[in-house]
């Protein structure tokens, strides 16, 4: 899975019950766990010993965790729990059926679209354990491997996103006001969210 070395793998299936049982947590983040879940397990772990690359102060371990659905619902919440339950880096692959899906969390949690299991691979990039985290990372969100301004690229990425729902907001007030000068304003805003986007998108 995923074209990883040997030498990281684990499969070793973690109980479920372990995360929802001991830990403080929802009826409904319970409920994803029982409902949208098979079972979940450790793919691979990657850290000093398995991988031969040197640790660093923010990053001793990352884990690549498998969730196995019983559907195409993602079970966001009861992944958010799993990543703040566990110290180690994780990126999370969901399955379901010929298809699969990677998350990361960061500042919040990013995924892929879905995409097709056999041709879905990650490249361990970097001369740390961190330059490799930050690879996994851009690889999730951004489809490619480079860790050049990750954290811009990042910040970016967050206010572009802002900025499209605003947008969408924008607009539908603008279809439905009647007075002119309102209008006129939510257009001149209009402009300039989607002047402001067209910037970003060229630091992209």
């Amino acid at each position: 899975m995923l074209n990883l070395p040997s030498t990281v793998l684990v499969n070793r299936v973690m109980p479920k019950k372990a995360f929802y049982e001991h830990l403080k947590t929802t009826t409904a983040i319970k409920e994803q766990f029982v409902q949208q879940i098979e079972r979940i397990e450790m793919v691979a772990s990657i850290k000093e010993a398995s991988i031969h690359i040197p640790s660093d102060k923010d990053v001793a371990e990352i884990d690549i965790l498998a969730l196995y659905l019983k559907g195409s619902d993602v079970p966001r919440e009861a992944i958010e729990l799993i990543a703040r339950s566990i110290a180690n880096k994780l990126l999370f692959v969901c399955l379901s059926e010929e298809s699969c899906k990677l998350l990361v969390r960061r500042d919040r949690l990013y995924e892929t679209e879905w995409m097709s299991t056999d041709g879905t691979k990650l490249e361990l990039e970097g001369s740390t354990l961190g330059e490799i985290w930050d690879s996994l990372t851009s690889q999730v969100v951004f489809g490619n491997p480079g860790t050049v301004d990750l954290s811009g690229r990042l910040e970016r990425k967050r206010r572009a996103e802002a900025l499209r729902l605003e947008l969408t907001q924008v607009e539908k007030k603008r279809q439905s006001e009647k007075q002119i000068r309102k209008r006129n304003a939510l257009f001149d805003r209009k402009r300039a969210i989607e002047a402001e986007l067209s910037r970003l998108e060229g630091e992209s």
